[in-house]
């Protein structure tokens, strides 16, 4: 243990660095922050990367970023009270005895903390705020150093919802029952004057389709490791889930449900019955558009190294093609398998796998249409869509693999 001299406080509170405009600058013993926190601390809020020792001052600011209100007493700075007041736990920290905050900090095998400081920071452990030997190391060491201050942000912003969205890993024990709890929420929905503005823009030839989407489900994944990944088939999914662990590798994942609307050609013959998942619209007399749901499914992989092993995955596991095809061909695919699989990543992950093309994006009221552009009709779609609905159009870089591109320029089948 420190002594008191380096707290700037009495030795019972042992959390309220009061005063110090510096902490310890001891070597730390374990790495509680995830590798990619600090990176998303920088995309989504504009933290900069923490010098070692991280004072009250720079702390502020940075929950300032991440909570949007000031929760921070520079001159009276308890983290694990702040941790609890960010989190809005403040009045259930309240409700502990002495007896019960005493009990779960003993079974933390944690000592030496008592009156309000134990409240809070049994509170925070049985919320998960942080790990036992987060508490013992800020106990110990006194110190809030970059990792721990990144970890401790990184866990306020995922407590409040303001950070990743997802339903888990794919290597969770639970995984498939999460896939399937996601699916059964499934069915049609609509934006009204989204929808109509994209109907008529397929009608007027200056799209052939777009996604509808809900913003609120977007994964908020960190863009640099993440894979966006299009499909309509519940079970593929699941395959593909335990093929990525066959294959060691493990990614944060979550699953964006999204509406496919695209002309319905009536030489496939009669229009099927409507279902809570698929149904075909009259649009005017001579387009019929079809409403079916699908999703996109988003991979934050570990490393950059995994994410370009999906592209080599898919071809093999979940891609049809005229040899694998071919009547005597002894080439196991997933279920599902389609000839022009969709997979895209905000940027190029391989010049070789992926070629550009353009999400001309418009968004009203928490709802996006997605239609989807090679680089030279961007502008003309974009204006298209701009002069029905009176909405700017976000044009977004997308990177998708090249059997989608060669369908959406019309080079290949395959």
């Amino acid at each position: 243990m420190k002594k008191a001299g380096l707290f700037c406080i009495t030795m019972i509170v042992m959390f309220s660095f009061v005063g110090c405009t510096t902490l310890s600058t001891a070597p730390q013993q374990i790495t509680f922050a995830e590798k990619t926190d600090a990176a998303y601390l920088s995309e989504y809020f504009g933290i900069a990367e923490f010098t070692q020792d991280v004072d009250a001052k720079a702390f502020d600011a940075a929950m300032l970023k991440v909570v949007g209100e000031d929760v921070v007493d520079e001159n009276d700075f308890n983290v694990i009270k702040v941790m609890i007041d960010a989190t809005a736990l403040t009045k259930l920290a309240a409700t502990y005895t002495d007896a019960k905050a005493s009990a779960r900090l003993v079974k933390a095998g944690i000592e030496g903390v008592s009156g309000d400081d134990a409240k809070y920071l049994a509170c925070a452990l049985d919320a998960n705020l942080l790990l036992p030997a987060a508490a013992k190391e800020l106990i110990e060491t006194g110190a809030l150093d970059s990792d721990m201050a990144t970890y401790l942000l990184m866990n306020i912003a995922q407590a409040n919802g303001s950070a990743r969205n997802y339903i888990g890993n794919t290597s969770d024990a639970n995984i498939l029952q999460k896939i399937s709890e996601v699916f059964d929420g499934f069915s049609l929905y609509s934006d009204g004057n989204l929808d109509a503005i994209g109907a008529r823009a397929v009608q007027d030839k200056a799209s052939t389709g777009y996604n509808l989407k809900i913003d609120s489900e977007d994964a908020k994944f960190l863009p640099s490791l993440t894979i966006q990944y299009g499909h309509s088939d519940e079970v593929h999914l699941k395959q593909l889930v335990v093929l990525l662990a066959s294959e060691g590798i493990d990614a944060k994942m979550q699953i964006e449900p999204k509406v496919s609307i695209y002309e319905y050609l009536l030489d496939w013959g009669p229009i099927p019955e409507p279902s809570p998942f698929y149904m075909v619209e009259k649009f005017s007399d001579d387009l019929y558009l079809v409403h079916a749901v699908e999703y996109d499914t988003k991979f934050e992989f570990a490393t950059g190294e995994d994410l370009k092993k999906f592209d080599t995955i898919i071809n093999t596991y979940a891609k049809k093609n005229e040899e694998n095809q071919k009547e005597g061909s002894k080439v196991k695919l997933i279920q599902g398998a389609w000839w022009q699989p969709l997979y895209s990543a905000s940027f190029n992950p391989d010049e070789s796998s992926y070629k550009e093309i353009v999400d001309c994006v418009l968004a009203e009221a928490g709802y996006s249409i997605h239609p989807f552009s090679v680089k030279e009709n961007s502008n003309a779609l974009s204006t298209k869509l701009e002069n029905l609905s009176g909405i700017p159009v976000q044009q977004k870089p997308l990177y998708v693999n090249n059997a989608f591109y060669r369908y959406i320029t019309g080079e290949d089948f395959q």
